[in-house]
């Protein structure tokens, strides 16, 4: 598998993969997705011809409080329960890293990874072991009157300064 930035010139490339929300907000998006503070990474494999298809695509968005948000992430059926998301969530932890901005004099920071879902049971069981398998601890039913219901699952990360 290879990793790609998607950028609003290679976004129409993997509408397929995106939230139909969540890609029309970057659609809609005036410059760059990464000056708008969204990471967009996707997964490609080769096909049986040899051309690079698109196999998963995770958007996230850092908030101005250095907080993360997973917008939409989604990997084709074939290709599931091989690492694939759980690697593009690895890599865009990394990008916010490298990009996150300390206050003068600290040195780190603990920031908050969430995911907000609404699944049918189907699609929620393996949706939380994903989430806990990439150490999300913490479950909050948000909304118990919607059918399905409304979770958000949060993670506590540690960003340390680079020296």
């Amino acid at each position: 598998m290879n990793i790609e930035v998607i950028d609003k010139e290679t976004l129409p490339r993997y509408r397929d993969l995106i939230l139909p929300y969540i890609y029309e907000e970057l659609e809609n998006c005036r410059e760059d997705l990464a000056d708008e503070n969204y990471i967009c990474l996707s997964g490609t494999a080769e096909n049986d011809d040899g051309i690079l298809i698109p196999i998963a695509a995770l958007v996230m968005l850092m908030e101005a409080n250095g907080d993360l948000a997973v917008l939409s992430i989604y990997t084709i059926p074939e290709h599931r329960r091989q690492g694939i998301a759980s690697e593009l969530l690895e890599k865009a932890i990394f990008v916010s890293r490298q990009l996150f901005v300390f206050e003068d004099g600290e040195d780190e920071e603990f920031i908050n990874l969430k995911a907000v879902y609404r699944l049918s049971e189907k699609f929620k069981n393996p949706f939380e072991e994903f989430l806990k398998k990439n150490n999300f601890t913490d479950f909050y039913l948000l909304d118990e009157h919607d059918n399905p219901q409304v979770w958000a699952a949060v993670e506590e990360i540690r960003f340390y300064k680079k020296t």
